[in-house]
């Protein structure tokens, strides 16, 4: 973050000096207590459980530069303190007005599953040309996209942000925020469909990622399945102030960057990658189509920015998935795929079908699958879809050995499952029974997927299997 002065911050966000020295300069911004340094700009939030002001004397007294605060009747002896109406609203519009202090390419990424990933590899590409600021892990919130803001600084020429949303209208805010002139869509699925609705309205929301678009603004759209005539049709183009060049990646037919000559082996994978002046073979060390996808849109994107196709695909085949996002863990000779930091129906089948990119022929493939949250009345069919998906798998010889659910939703993929194959599966009431489950049955060589939602903690259950 460049430094800004107190009083600056004051003006930006149309609020009062309340105590300090307007002068003193702020060089981060920060909504943990924990992290506040000098230099610092504590934001407290107000939660569900906690009212971060109560941590405003312990932050100022560590040093922090300044603080913001809702509570007029707090005032303090240490450092610069900013009375605001609200201060998660107060981050937002200091965030949005310190964006726009930098006139830059900005590559806003949103999409159902998928996003990390894509953000990683595309900031893996950009890198090899350009000074670049990436999502830091999965800041991609209405908190998180603003703290992102303030890595902005006099050297970025050129910056990837993850969008996540979950509820109407948010989106409009990040990208108040972000202000990304370029976008990727990488998938519409059905995470956070009980509060959006249907694929319809979760794609027009996403879709209000191009409505920042000052100038021209180019989208990039996985063109897979119905995404062509889904975003189409509900992508709020008309909200769009700038032209918007839309243009379609993936894996079938029918996309100007698409990728086929799908080939796995034991370090990874290939595929033949075409793009309107040629084609050339990429190689992955990660398996599953769904990250021939996510670097396909790397690679096309590599070509807009003008970074060398040889410079991408040596990143792309260096690329290593960051943690909880599908990194393998080995314990005794039992690969743990540990892909535990959320999950939706669209992405636990994508990692299924990677699952049997993994090991041997005959190797044993045992998967760990708790609840998808969030998905409201529609939660027994769709769970029970991801058991379709596992028997579909299995008649075209990709069966598992074993399945182990946690959690009322994902007890729906277990009964299904039970109920229309020959499949083994054990129904766990938790994590620690799951567990126990997995360490019975596993034996060296075995290939174990592990994935649900955050709020399950499925981390625990790969923490445990690797502790022994």
């Amino acid at each position: 973050m460049k430094p800004v002065s107190v009083a600056e911050i004051a003006r930006a966000v149309s609020g009062t000096l309340a105590w300090g020295d307007g002068s003193a300069l702020v060089t981060s911004v920060v909504t943990d207590s924990r992290e506040a340094k000098a230099g610092s700009l504590f934001v407290p939030i107000i939660g569900e459980r906690v009212d971060a002001h109560r941590f405003i004397p312990d932050v100022l007294g560590s040093g922090a530069a300044c603080v913001f605060s809702s509570d007029r009747t707090i005032r303090q002896e240490d450092g610069a303190g900013i009375y605001v109406e609200d201060t998660l609203q107060a981050l937002q519009t200091l965030a949005a007005w310190y964006r726009s202090q930098f006139s830059l390419p900005v590559i806003g990424i949103t999409g159902s599953v998928g996003k990390t990933t894509t953000k990683e590899m595309i900031g893996a590409v950009l890198e090899q040309k350009y000074r670049t600021v990436k999502t830091i892990k999965n800041l991609n919130s209405q908190i998180g996209v603003a703290l992102m803001q303030f890595q902005l600084n006099e050297d970025t020429e050129i910056a990837v942000f993850e969008m996540g949303i979950s509820m109407p209208g948010e989106m409009d805010r990040l990208v108040a925020m972000a202000r990304p002139n370029c976008a990727v869509l990488t998938n519409v699925g059905v995470s956070h469909i009980g509060n959006l609705g249907s694929r319809e309205n979760i794609c027009a929301e996403k879709g209000k990622i191009i409505t920042g678009f000052e100038k021209e603004g180019n989208l990039y759209v996985c063109g897979n399945g119905d995404l062509k005539e889904l975003s189409g049709e509900n992508i709020p183009y008309e909200r769009c102030p700038a032209h918007c060049e839309t243009y379609f990646y993936g894996t079938e037919t029918g996309c100007l960057y698409y990728g086929d000559d799908i080939q796995t082996g034991e370090q990874g994978q290939s595929f033949l990658f075409h793009y309107p002046d040629g084609e050339k073979r990429i190689e992955l060390s990660v398996m599953g189509i769904h990250n021939v996808n996510n670097a396909i849109v790397a690679l096309a994107l590599a070509l807009a920015y003008q970074v060398p196709l040889s410079d991408a695909a040596r990143a792309l085949k260096e690329y290593r998935p960051i943690d909880m996002r599908g990194v393998v863990k080995e314990k005794d000779g039992v690969h743990i795929i540990d892909d535990t930091y959320n999950a939706s129906p669209d992405s636990i089948n994508s990692n299924l079908d990677a699952l049997f990119d993994y090991g041997g022929k005959d190797c044993r493939r045992i998967a760990v699958l708790a609840d998808v949250l969030e998905l409201g009345e529609r939660s027994k069919e769709l769970h029970e879809g991801i058991g379709k998906f596992i028997l579909r798998e299995g008649e075209k010889g990709k069966k598992l050995s074993f399945l182990v659910t946690v959690g009322t939703g994902a007890g729906y993929i277990g009964d299904y499952v039970v109920e229309h194959s020959d499949i083994p599966a054990r129904h766990c009431r938790d994590n620690e029974e799951a567990v126990a489950v997995v360490r019975e049955y596993m034996q060296s060589g075995d290939w174990i997927l592990v994935k649900g939602s955050r709020g399950m903690k499925m981390d625990e259950v790969v923490e445990r299997l690797i502790k022994g």
